[in-house]
């Protein structure tokens, strides 16, 4: 059978990716615990904007 020159690309993830975003999601929510904690508010990045997020 031909193929048209095209390779299928895998849609799942490398390890190392789904890692890397779960350690980025744990350190938000521990800064968000902290932050909430201490009454503090959270510093963002929003619509090209820095933002602070009320606690």
């Amino acid at each position: 059978m031909k193929t048209n020159g095209h390779a299928r690309k895998s849609t799942k993830a490398p390890a190392f990716v789904l890692r890397a975003e779960r350690a980025l999601r744990r350190a938000a929510h521990n800064v968000k615990t902290q932050n909430r904690a201490l009454k503090l508010p959270v510093i963002v990045w929003q619509d090209g904007k820095v933002v602070e997020k009320p606690a």
